[in-house]
């Protein structure tokens, strides 16, 4: 029985609309449903602010984060006049700065929960705060590995760690291959926020994201282009948050294919925008050129029955198997095919869309908090 309240640090990105920032936000929504659990947001300012939130003023996902204010370093680009090694110097201690920062915010929390995935949230920041000896529960969901920071030292950092999780089987594997204990691995998926059905009909092809090379925006311009050449007429919708050179740099490789008239650009979307979206498609696109744990894209596109084109790396086919036509990663013509199957066949787009919605629902954000709490109690025991 519980008899006092639980208190949960969460550090992690708090950026509008950012996946990181969307996943833990939909699970600190699930916590609380529990009236003995009160979560504390801890961010910091980083690199989407200045890349993607430039314009604006109203970025966060709401006010009850506290955000990491001091200059934010990572944003520099070494010029002439400094060396690297000055600059790498300022970044290491910046970042440690940061993690030091992190624990300190979180200090009367019984567990702290670092959501690692890059920049102000990368592995520099983790360092000290894994490494200072303190009475909290230290938890991490490793979102990617990188393994640019040397494998010995990811697995000297993970493994005085209370818990890692991470979404999928192909992760836990990768994380035991570096070393990590398997007793310290758990696996809990990426959630599924479940959206009201706004019943709209499903006539775009639509790619919601960042357009650039690892989500596998060039491939599908390369199939495109495969289409386009046997008479086939596609449009693509793409929609998310880009900067204007990430936007410049796709927009000039479609030139290059003469695919740019293939393309109508949507931009950034509210969370119920994005779900309408999701619902006016026939299906669309989870095709990265590089393993990934899970995509909150793949997990949206079956909360919103939407079908889906997926590449069979990383963790990917472990949520889409049932439901997803799986491809070869950097494949066009097999890119092209899917699409050219999809879009005309209705009946499978159907069979497609019905098991994704129930796929979802056994991933729903409830479900996850659940799975979440669950390590956090352990984790106290011990």
């Amino acid at each position: 029985m519980i008899l006092r309240k639980m208190n949960v640090g969460i550090i992690t990105c708090w950026y509008k609309n950012i996946s990181m920032a969307n996943y833990s936000y939909n699970l600190i929504r699930s916590l609380e449903k529990h009236s003995f659990i009160k979560v504390k947001v801890v961010s910091s300012r980083c690199f989407c602010e200045k890349e993607r939130y430039c314009e604006s003023k109203n970025f966060l996902q709401d006010d009850c984060c506290q955000l990491i204010n001091f200059p934010p370093f990572v944003y520099l680009h070494p010029q002439r006049r400094i060396s690297w090694v000055f600059y790498t110097v300022i970044q290491v201690l910046t970042h440690f700065m940061r993690g030091m920062i992190y624990l300190s915010k979180c200090k009367s929390c019984d567990v702290i929960h670092y959501q690692l995935s890059a920049h102000s949230l990368g592995i520099l920041p983790l360092i000290p705060m894994i490494l200072i000896p303190t009475p909290n529960k230290k938890i991490i969901t490793s979102h990617t590995i990188d393994k640019t920071a040397g494998l010995r030292f990811l697995k000297a950092i993970y493994n005085k760690a209370d818990k890692v999780l991470v979404h999928s089987e192909e992760m836990r594997k990768d994380l035991i291959s570096i070393g990590v204990h398997p007793s310290k691995i758990g696996i809990i998926p990426h959630g599924a926020k479940i959206p009201v059905s706004h019943s709209k009909r499903r006539d775009k092809i639509t790619f919601f994201g960042a357009p650039i090379k690892q989500k596998g925006v060039f491939v599908l311009f390369e199939a495109l282009k495969i289409l386009k050449d046997k008479g086939e007429k596609i449009k693509v919708y793409f929609y998310g948050i880009y900067s204007a050179s990430e936007k410049e740099a796709a927009y000039q490789r479609a030139k290059e294919l003469d695919v740019d008239g293939c393309i109508v650009w949507g931009g950034r979307l509210s969370e119920n925008d994005f779900d309408v979206k999701m619902q006016e498609s026939m299906f669309t696109f989870a095709i990265y050129t590089e393993p990934v744990s899970g995509s909150s894209i793949l997990t949206r596109a079956m909360a919103n029955a939407t079908p889906i084109i997926a590449t069979n790396i990383g963790g990917l086919p472990e949520y889409s198997q049932k439901f997803a036509v799986l491809i070869p990663p950097n494949n066009p013509e097999e890119l092209a095919r899917a699409i050219l199957m999809l879009k005309n066949d209705h009946d499978l787009r159907m069979i497609m869309s019905e098991i994704a919605r129930e796929e979802a629902l056994k991933i729903s954000w409830d479900v996850i908090a659940e799975k979440t709490l669950k390590v956090y109690l352990d984790a106290l025991k011990n």
